[in-house]
């Protein structure tokens, strides 16, 4: 049985769009748009409003996987990747390659949770195959969240840092396990 999470995701406060004038509030993100949009009443105060310019509608999921053979190896060796108890995993991302990206309809807490079903036999996302020791990243447009495949059902939260994984796909036919 996997434990409830919350997946909170970042409001306009630190946006580089949201300006306060005064007492009134303005969002400068639409790239089309001479003025700044207004916030109104009914707006949420600290989430970020479903107008928003930023947010991705359906959400889109990119899967990570080992490099090649030799970093599915080395990782297998040192088990540095090895999830254990921990809730938060911190697989090394200098291994890991885009596969592929697509979009999906699952919120990060949708995805999280229809992951770790035991009773649901097919994958959150049912185009693609979701391998152990694959990084699954699901982008909001406010938030990117990250999650390490352990085993088949139990996907743990991951810290992963983008900027270092290899450039390229890897290629579909190459089986890397």
């Amino acid at each position: 049985m996997f434990k409830q999470k919350s997946f909170a995701e970042p409001g306009c406060i630190g946006c580089e769009a949201h300006l306060d004038y005064g007492l009134s509030r303005y969002c400068t993100g639409f790239r089309n748009r001479k003025r700044r949009k207004p916030f109104r009443k009914n707006d949420p105060a600290y989430k970020a409003p479903k107008w928003c310019p930023k947010r991705k509608d359906p959400c889109e999921y990119r899967i990570y996987s080992y490099a090649d053979e030799r970093s599915a190896v080395m990782a297998r060796l040192l088990e540095t990747d090895e999830a254990g108890d921990r809730e938060l995993v911190f697989p090394l991302a200098h291994r890991y390659r885009l596969r592929t990206e697509g979009r999906a309809g699952l919120s990060p807490k949708a995805f999280y949770e229809q992951a770790n079903a035991e009773d649901d036999a097919s994958s959150p996302l049912p185009d693609e195959s979701i391998r152990t020791g694959d990084v699954v990243e699901i982008d909001t447009g406010l938030g990117q969240f990250f999650f390490y495949c352990a085993a088949p059902h139990d996907f743990r939260t991951a810290f992963f840092d983008v900027k270092r994984i290899q450039t390229g796909k890897t290629t579909d036919g190459a089986e890397v396990s």
